[in-house]
C-alpha cells in the first residue's frame, strides 16, 4: 500500500501530475519498499507542486 501527500489544491491537479510523473513516483515507491522505510507496512511519498 502506498499513501501519497500532495499540496495542490485540487484533485484533478494532482491527478494529472501523478499521472505525468508515473514512473518516477513506482521507483520511490520500489526503493523506499526495498530499504524498508515503511510506516505501518505504509510506503508514504509526498508529492510537491513544481514551482
Amino acid at each position: 500500500m502506498c499513501r501519497l501527500a500532495t499540496t495542490f489544491l485540487t484533485q484533478k491537479q494532482a491527478f494529472s501530475y501523478l499521472h505525468r510523473n508515473r514512473t518516477a513516483f513506482e521507483r520511490m515507491a520500489r526503493a523506499q519498499l526495498a530499504s524498508g522505510e515503511l510506516d505501518d507496512g505504509i510506503v508514504v511519498l509526498t508529492m510537491l507542486e513544481a514551482e
